[in-house]
């Protein structure tokens, strides 16, 4: 089986948590929970379903979010741990899977998210959903900085506990308006998710936790995760969880110039649907379409100038994917 409409060469990086791999009667959670891989598959050469993805890391400790860096040619990637322990850590490595360096080690983040890479300013974002917080840090790990914090889970339990409507999870960028947006998912399948936007820069005297900068940009969402902000058109894209039919989507949302007329009735456009609980996703402009990742094990190959129409170009057996990116040459 071939790949429409791929013109030029296309590299996929994406996560496999290892939750749906086969169970022995001896293993303990803690065993099952290191069964996450990095993987990476190669489009362009290989008609989807004939190909398997190449291993870079193996026996990863619940893997969640991954971009990639084009000035220094490294995949950055994030670890959630287990979610009741503060023990969620940021990594990256060569496209070869050499040289693993962690940038922000177990127990500097609680459950690490998505993660997105400023290419401008040479940053890393990323969403620590247990640990309340959206965190800002240098390429190598230094000069971590606390951009957002929505309650304290250490001295304040029933924020970390009690009200997932407090859990960052998704972060995406835009230089043009020069805002960093994210997700607060909300309870699985609960219709109470939330988009916010704030600026880059923080206002003078400003602190993590009271931020006069902050927008909601849409609420009442089925259950909202991932982000990406494509700049040039202006549109916030997001998946999302949810239940049928509004969720288990792809999203795009016109933020610049909007709404656009497809956008009015639920206030955003609904571009794919029915994925097996969709979570990453990366645009790809140069072949016009949006590679996404769902927990059921697929890799889907979406069109957003055809809404509800989509290819699956991968498929493992046993897998449950979370993020993905793309790796341009």
């Amino acid at each position: 089986m071939s790949v429409r409409g791929i013109t030029s060469k296309t590299k996929l990086a994406f996560l496999n948590i290892g939750l749906g791999e086969r169970l022995t009667n001896v293993e303990s959670f803690a065993h099952i929970q290191h069964k996450g891989q990095v993987l990476t598959l190669d489009i362009s050469s290989t008609g989807g379903h004939t190909a398997q993805p190449s291993i870079l890391v193996d026996h990863d400790y619940m893997p969640d979010g991954i971009d990639y860096c084009q000035s220094n040619g490294r995949l950055y990637w994030t670890n959630m741990g287990e979610g009741s322990k503060n023990d969620g850590a940021v990594y990256s490595m060569e496209l070869d899977g050499s040289d693993v360096q962690t940038i922000v080690k177990p127990g500097d983040a609680h459950t690490c998210k998505q993660c997105t890479v400023d290419q401008i300013n040479h940053k890393l974002y990323f969403c620590d959903r247990e640990g309340l917080r959206i965190f800002r840090v240098n390429l190598d790990g230094s000069n971590r900085e606390l951009l957002i914090q929505t309650g304290d889970w250490r001295n304040d339990p029933d924020s970390f506990t009690q009200d997932p409507c407090n859990w960052p999870v998704g972060i995406a960028i835009s230089h043009r308006l020069g805002k960093f947006f994210w997700t607060q998912k909300g309870p699985s399948k609960g219709n109470k998710g939330r988009i916010f936007a704030a600026n880059l820069e923080a206002p003078s005297g400003s602190t993590p936790a009271s931020r006069p900068d902050i927008e909601l940009i849409q609420s009442d969402l089925p259950e909202p995760i991932d982000l990406e902000f494509d700049d040039e058109e202006g549109a916030l894209y997001w998946t999302d969880r949810g239940d049928p039919p509004l969720g288990n989507t792809l999203n795009k949302k016109s933020i610049i110039g909007g709404p656009r007329e497809c956008e009015k009735p639920i206030g955003r456009q609904i571009l794919a649907q029915g994925f097996g609980e969709a979570i990453g996703f990366k645009l790809d402009k140069e072949n016009r379409c949006i590679w996404a990742a769902d927990f059921g094990g697929h890799i889907w190959k979406c069109d957003p100038d055809r809404p509800a129409l989509k290819q699956k170009v991968y498929e493992g057996e046993t897998s449950a994917f979370t993020g993905l990116t793309l790796i341009k040459d």
